[in-house]
């Protein structure tokens, strides 16, 4: 009996730390998302909020860590790199490992943003995460929007992080009744978050529903397109790292 306790004291610290792959599909607003991904040993994604109450909230990034923050509703304030900027909906704040920032809510409401948290497998390069520009922001209102024939494009960054080679990141705007693009594969695992409207994901040869809040995670590979369902435009980020 004590060497079987042995042996299970053993292997379940390895089993409890292991963390399953996130699988490509519509994760409804609110449902966190969490596990590994192709290029990363740690992949967490949920919604924060901030009441209306809480004045100042500081918070250091982990060196081994970066974070990413887009703004779903109400003003969120926030002080990163000696500036003090206040954001609303669509903002992204892109956070490099290290780095100490402090929020609050300028609303009279609550605040709520989705922040994702990420680790590479690879090492961190914190010297091409500084050369690249360091923690930036991203005001939804200072992004030039560029109209064409299906609808118009945001585009907030394209860059390489401490860890990631390249990530890349804009908002689509696509009229009623479009197909953004025939399905498509890469090797780059993506998101697409819902912002406003009603879309078709196709996923390899099946079909899902994402509305407002969704969000959608495209593993490495996986067979996609989106279509918007409605007769009115649908506005929905997509980014991409790797």
């Amino acid at each position: 009996m004590r060497i079987f306790l042995s042996v299970l004291c053993l292997i379940f610290p390895f089993m409890g730390f292991s963390q399953p792959a996130v699988i490509s599909g519509v994760y409804p607003y609110g449902k966190e998302i969490a596990g590994t991904a192709t290029d990363m040993k740690d992949f967490r994604l949920d919604v924060q909020v901030i009441p209306k109450a809480l004045k100042e909230k500081k918070i250091k990034v982990s060196d081994t860590q970066e974070q990413l923050i887009i703004v779903r509703s109400g003003n969120l304030g926030i002080n990163l790199n000696d500036s003090a900027y206040s954001l609303g909906k669509g903002s992204v704040v892109l956070i490099m490992p290290g780095d100490v920032y402090t929020i609050k809510n300028n609303s009279a409401v609550p605040v709520e943003y989705y922040l994702m948290q990420y680790t590479s497998k690879t090492a961190v390069d914190a010297g091409r995460g500084r050369s690249s520009g360091g923690s930036i922001v991203r005001d939804w209102d200072k992004i030039p929007y560029k109209p064409h024939d299906r609808g118009g494009r945001r585009d907030f960054f394209d860059r390489p992080t401490a860890m990631c080679k390249r990530f890349e990141m804009h908002v689509t705007t696509l009229n009623g009744s479009l197909k953004s693009h025939e399905p498509h594969t890469h090797r780059a695992e993506e998101i697409v978050l819902i912002l406003e409207g009603n879309t078709e994901m196709q996923i390899e040869d099946k079909f899902y529903k994402a509305v407002a809040g969704d969000v959608i995670f495209l593993a490495s590979n996986s067979l996609h397109a989106i279509r918007n369902e409605g007769t009115t435009p649908c506005t929905y980020f997509a980014f991409q790292w790797e």
